[in-house]
């Protein structure tokens, strides 16, 4: 059994350093984000001169840095949840309830990730654009969120891997 400890200890501290580092890299968007509506914001204010693809490309930036940011905000434990009997269990009561509602995480998230992929490849397939007058590629957007979905499943399926062996055998892994 040590072995496996070891080796499920491994998995979930290498997707949650992959996540960190991640989410590190993807704030940078935020940056990026609050740089184009600063741009646009003087250039539409001081200089009577509003651009045409500043708030459509902000809205691209923000989504890419939402999705790529929920693996994070799972490691962190940051999600909404109903606490209100959560909250009073114990921890092995916790992790147990935790572990039975991943099931229905997965339902969720798989289904998404395939519904996003078929919309992905569709996107891809004919080059999607925006309907602006920027029109600018919409494809390399839709496809990104694809890793967005598929990093939250391997942090959900490391926070499993804890919960789980937490309700078994009582000590953290």
């Amino acid at each position: 059994m040590p072995h496996a400890k070891g080796m499920l200890s491994k998995f979930v501290r290498a997707v949650s350093k992959a996540n960190l580092i991640i989410a590190y890299g993807v704030s940078t968007v935020l940056l990026l984000f609050g740089a184009i509506m600063l741009y646009e914001a003087i250039a539409r204010h001081f200089f009577n001169s509003p651009t045409t693809w500043a708030f459509e490309f902000s809205k691209m930036a923000f989504g890419f840095y939402m999705i790529w940011g929920g693996a994070y905000t799972m490691l962190c434990g940051e999600h909404v949840s109903m606490d209100i009997f959560y909250s009073k269990w114990p921890p092995r009561t916790k992790a147990i309830m935790d572990s039975i509602t991943f099931v229905f995480f997965m339902i969720f998230i798989s289904t998404l990730l395939y519904l996003v992929t078929a919309d992905a490849i569709n996107s891809i397939s004919f080059r999607e654009t925006s309907n602006s007058t920027l029109a600018q590629p919409l494809y390399h957007w839709r496809a990104s969120l694809i890793v967005g979905i598929f990093l939250l499943i391997l942090q959900g399926t490391a926070g499993f891997i804890k919960n789980l062996w937490f309700a078994l055998f009582n000590e953290e892994l």
